[in-house]
């Protein structure tokens, strides 16, 4: 697994260059992430576990930073203070979110299949759906 971490960092940091990863437990953060008009927030952190069995085993959980609200409510499916808070600092919640069944196809090849930088990408999707 940590093979397979190691090929696909690069690949994430292609896109976003300040991706920090933490080896203990696995935890990516992306300190900078666009989201979509209704948030109370222009740019939030993300943050992410890999999970043991990856990339057999997708990732699971959108972490942000405690206090984001969609048109002044909290969403749909998010839990503050998320129960497994990530080693970034401060308090997180997280949102229950996965991609769609059978959108998860990862290869022997990081490139040609699924991999992290597909799912962060994939985070574009849960945020466009506000609450």
């Amino acid at each position: 697994m940590q093979e397979r971490i190691q090929q696909e960092l690069p690949l994430l940091r292609q896109r976003w260059p300040n991706v920090e990863y933490r080896e203990e437990g696995n935890w990516v953060r992306i300190p900078s992430y666009a989201l979509p008009n209704g948030w109370n927030r222009e740019v939030t952190e993300v943050a992410f576990a890999i999970p043991v069995g990856y990339p057999g085993t997708p990732p699971y959980g959108i972490s942000v930073p405690s206090g984001i609200l969609f048109s002044g409510a909290r969403p749909k499916d998010y839990t503050e203070p998320a129960p497994t808070q990530p080693p970034f600092g401060g308090t997180w919640g997280i949102f229950s979110w996965a991609p769609a069944d059978g959108q998860w196809r990862p290869a022997a090849d990081p490139v040609s299949g699924s991999n992290l930088v597909n799912w962060v990408l994939g985070f574009a999707v849960r945020f466009r759906e506000g609450t």
